[in-house]
């Protein structure tokens, strides 16, 4: 596997931009040939399937982005065939003890230091034309595990999950935190705030990489400050939305006085 560059930024200290991918292939290429650190194939929010997935993380190590993808559930059989698929990490829903956070984390990963389905036949390892051993040792170096926090018993025992073996980043969900919280969608509620920021501080301690979600660009900042590394961003549906409705609404001005 080559040097995953997204885990080498997130190792020298910088912030890191990403977004979900749940349009295409040639969405993600844009993605790549704007300038994002990284995208998320989203299988959990997703309508894609591993060849769908296989194709879009074709496109893009051909853009230069760093292609992740996000597995439909903890399941060590999803992030084995979305790792066999050619992904440079996994991010890893729906994980709320340490002990599942151990086991998911194991199965990112080769023995001895987890337990990842080995197959050299597949595309992550050329289809046998890196050599086994290779395959093996930069899989285990390079592959960044991503483990969501997105409810209130996850929260408590952040603490655990943090511990688990292989553990690069955990990713706070804002929504469902909200939502676990008994505040559905005020992410910017006190209560929500205060968990995060709290894990942010655990994070520190641990020496982890902490990420997050935001919906507003002006948002980066404030979370950057307070030391998250791995932000992401919107979709790129909803950029799409976004600078359709931006653009449609210009040009409407610029009309107005033919069409009243």
């Amino acid at each position: 596997m080559k040097e995953n560059r997204l885990k080498t930024k997130l190792q020298e200290g910088k912030v890191c931009l990403g977004t979900f991918g749940r349009l295409g292939p040639a969405a993600v290429e844009i993605l790549g040939h704007t300038g994002w650190d990284f995208v998320v194939i989203d299988m959990e929010h997703g309508g894609f399937d591993i060849p769908h997935v296989e194709h879009l993380l074709r496109a893009a190590r051909s853009a230069g982005i760093t292609g992740l993808v996000r597995v439909p559930e903890p399941r060590s059989s999803y992030i084995m065939r979305a790792l066999d698929a050619g992904a440079e990490g996994v991010q890893i829903p729906q994980v709320e003890t340490g002990e599942q956070a151990e086991i998911v984390t194991k199965a990112a990963r080769y023995y001895p230091e987890g337990n990842r389905g080995l197959c050299s036949f597949v595309r992550a390892s050329g289809y046998r034309s890196i050599e086994p051993d290779v395959h093996i040792s930069t899989s285990n170096q390079e592959v960044l595990t991503v483990v969501h926090m997105e409810g209130e018993l996850a929260a408590k025992n952040a603490d655990k999950l943090l511990d688990a073996p292989g553990l690069d980043v955990l990713f706070l969900g804002p929504w469902d935190l909200s939502q676990s919280l008994g505040v559905p969608g005020k992410t910017d509620h006190p209560k929500v705030i205060k968990v995060i920021e709290e894990v942010i501080e655990l994070c520190q301690k641990k020496g982890k990489a902490v990420g997050t979600f935001i919906t507003k660009p002006e948002d980066a900042l404030k979370w950057a400050e307070k030391g998250v590394q791995y932000l992401m961003y919107s979709t790129d549906a909803g950029m799409l939305v976004q600078a359709a409705r931006e653009k449609l609404k210009s040009m409407n001005e610029v009309l107005k006085t033919f069409n009243n």
